[in-house]
C-alpha cells in the first residue's frame, strides 16, 4: 500500500463535511469531498477491519460483486495506482468473463481500452480504497457511531450536524457539527423520516418487488481448468427458468460463486439443494465447474425482496447542508452488478457539481447534487427494473410491465437472439452491461437495422454452451470434489 500518496488540496474552501456510511458509496464521496473541504469525517455504525475482511455492516459483501469496466475506470481515476495495488495483493488480471444471456452464450467481447482492469473481491477493493483515504490528512474515520438524527439551525432551513449514539458505549461527543452532511447510509436510510421531523416532505418513491434471493460460496479454482474463460455470468431465461449464476474470479485463484433466483424463487443454502439449483441453470457449464472445485466456505444466503428509488430531486423544499446518495437514493436489484459502478459515477457527478458551485453548503447546491445523482441512477434503475418485470408476479408500484416495457422486452429478445451470431451486436450489448454505453445505444439506427435484417434472414439455431463440449466432457470425467 502506497500511503505516501495524498489528495489534491488546491480547491479547499469549505469547513467540515460529514458522511454517514463508510461503505463504497461513502468512501467515493469522501474522496471527492476531500478536494473541497478542510475536514471530512466518515461515520459508520460498524467497525472497520485492519485487513481485507468481511464486516457485519455489509452483509451482502459475502456475495459476488462485479466491478464493471466503467467503474474500474472511475476508481482508477479517483485513486491513481490502486489497480496496481490490487494486482500486488493477488487480484486476477487475466481472462475474460463469458456472458450467457437469456438467449444463450454471447461471443466473447474484449476491448484493449478496457483491458487494464482486475478481478478482485469487494472486501479487497473496499480495504484498499479505505487505506488510501486514511492517508489523506483531512479525512477521519469514526466507527461504531450511529447517527440517530440530524441537527438543524433554529429555523430548520440548514442542517448543521448530527446526533450520535456509540454502539460500543464509549464516551464521545453526542453532537457533531458539520457544514455539509451527506447520507450514504444505505437502503435503510432514515433520511425521509429526518426530513419530516424538520418539517419537510419525504421524497416520493418507486418500489419494485423483485423478490431476489441469492446464495454464495467461495471455491478454490480447480487445477488445469479449461482456459476458455476466467469467469461466467449466466442469466435466467424468462418466463420459465428464474435461475441465474455467476463465477467471479477474485484474488489468489479463488472463485466467488453466487446463485440467484427471481420473483421469490430463492436458491437453497444446504449442500444438496445448492448443487441441484446449479444443475438446473440454463447452461450446464457453471454446475460442471463447481462440481469439481473445492469449497472453501459455507454457503450463505441473502434476500432483497424489495428495491426502491427515492425521488429526492423532486422535493420542492429541502434544507441546505444535506444531500443523499448511494442506496439511500436508489437501491436496485444487485444481480446485475451495477452497484459499485453506479456509486463511483455518483461521486463523479458530485465532483462536477462541486467544481462549478461557489458554495457547497447551500440549498441550491443540494438541489443540483440531487438532480445529478438522479441522472446517474436513471439508466441502471431502468435496466434493473425492466429486466425484473419480465418475471410473473414482479410489480413496479403495484403494476406489471407497461406496453412500452413489453415492447423493449420484445426488442431485447430479438437483439440478443441476433447477438448470438453478430459480434458487433454482442459487443454493443456487453458495453452497455459494463456501463460504457447507455441503454439507448442498443436502439441506434445501425443496431436496429442489424437486428431486423438478421432476424429476417437468420435460421433459428441452438446457442453454444459457455464451455465447449470438449471441456464439459473433460469435467464430467473428473470425480466430484468433496463438498461440505
Amino acid at each position: 500500500m502506497k500511503n505516501s500518496r495524498t489528495n489534491p488540496e488546491a480547491n479547499i474552501k469549505e469547513g467540515h463535511a460529514l458522511i454517514i456510511g463508510g461503505s463504497m458509496g461513502g468512501l467515493f464521496a469522501a474522496r471527492v469531498l476531500s478536494e473541497r473541504f478542510e475536514r471530512v469525517t466518515v461515520l459508520d455504525r460498524d467497525s472497520f477491519p485492519e485487513t481485507p475482511e468481511h464486516r457485519n455492516g455489509v452483509p451482502q459483501s459475502r456475495h459476488a460483486h462485479g466491478i464493471l469496466a466503467r467503474g474500474q475506470q472511475v476508481i482508477a481515476e479517483l485513486f491513481p495506482g490502486i489497480m496496481q495495488d490490487l494486482r500486488e495483493a493477488g487480484a486476477t488480471t487475466e481472462g475474460t468473463l463469458v456472458m450467457v444471456s437469456p438467449k444463450g452464450k454471447l461471443p466473447i467481447y474484449t476491448d484493449e481500452a478496457e483491458a487494464d482492469g482486475v478481478w478482485a473481491s469487494r472486501v479487497l477493493l473496499e480495504y484498499h480504497v479505505r487505506e488510501r483515504l486514511k492517508a489523506f490528512h483531512n479525512v477521519t474515520f469514526i466507527s461504531q457511531a450511529e447517527v440517530t438524527d440530524l441537527i438543524a439551525a433554529p429555523d430548520n432551513r440548514q442542517v448543521v450536524g448530527v446526533k450520535l449514539r456509540y454502539r460500543d458505549h464509549r464516551a464521545g461527543p453526542e453532537h457533531l457539527h458539520a457544514d455539509l452532511v451527506v447520507d450514504v447510509s444505505g437502503r435503510n436510510s432514515k433520511a425521509p423520516q429526518w426530513l419530516e421531523t424538520l418539517g419537510y416532505d419525504a421524497p416520493s418513491e418507486e418500489v419494485i418487488n423483485s423478490g431476489l434471493g441469492y446464495a454464495s460460496r467461495y471455491y478454490k479454482k480447480p487445477e488445469n481448468f479449461p482456459a476458455e474463460w476466467a469467469g461466467i455470468l449466466m442469466n435466467g431465461r424468462p418466463p420459465h427458468n428464474p435461475r441465474a449464476g455467476l463465477i467471479l474470479p477474485i484474488e489468489n485463484d479463488v472463485w466467488h460463486v453466487t446463485l440467484a433466483g427471481f420473483a421469490g424463487n430463492f436458491p437453497p443454502t444446504d449442500e444438496d439443494g445448492f448443487m441441484a439449483w446449479a444443475k438446473d441453470l440454463p447452461d450446464p457449464s457453471l454446475y460442471e465447474a463447481i462440481r469439481v472445485a473445492e469449497p472453501l466456505t459455507p454457503i450463505r444466503g441473502y434476500r432483497t425482496p424489495t428495491n426502491r428509488l427515492r425521488r429526492f430531486e423532486k422535493l420542492s423544499r429541502r434544507p441546505a447542508g444535506f444531500i443523499v446518495m448511494g442506496d439511500a437514493v436508489c437501491a436496485f436489484n444487485p444481480i446485475y452488478g451495477q452497484g459499485i459502478t453506479t456509486r463511483s459515477l455518483e461521486a463523479l457527478a458530485l465532483q462536477e457539481v462541486l467544481r462549478t458551485s461557489p458554495d457547497a453548503t447551500g440549498e441550491r447546491f443540494a438541489q443540483k447534487v440531487q438532480k445529478a445523482v438522479a441522472k446517474v441512477v436513471a439508466a441502471p434503475w431502468m435496466v434493473a427494473t425492466g429486466e425484473d418485470l419480465r418475471w410473473q408476479g414482479v410489480k413496479l408500484d403495484g403494476a406489471g410491465a407497461s406496453f412500452s416495457t413489453r415492447f423493449v422486452h420484445r426488442y431485447g429478445d430479438l437483439f440478443l437472439s441476433q447477438a448470438l451470431h453478430d459480434k458487433a451486436l454482442s459487443a454493443a450489448y456487453q458495453r452497455m452491461i459494463n456501463m460504457m454505453e447507455p441503454p439507448s445505444a442498443l436502439m441506434k439506427p445501425g443496431a436496429v437495422a442489424r437486428v431486423l435484417w438478421g432476424t429476417l434472414r437468420r435460421e433459428v439455431t441452438s446457442a453454444d454452451t459457455a464451455l465447449s463440449a470438449e471441456a464439459i466432457r473433460d469435467l464430467r470425467a473428473r470425480p466430484a470434489a468433496l463438498q461440505g
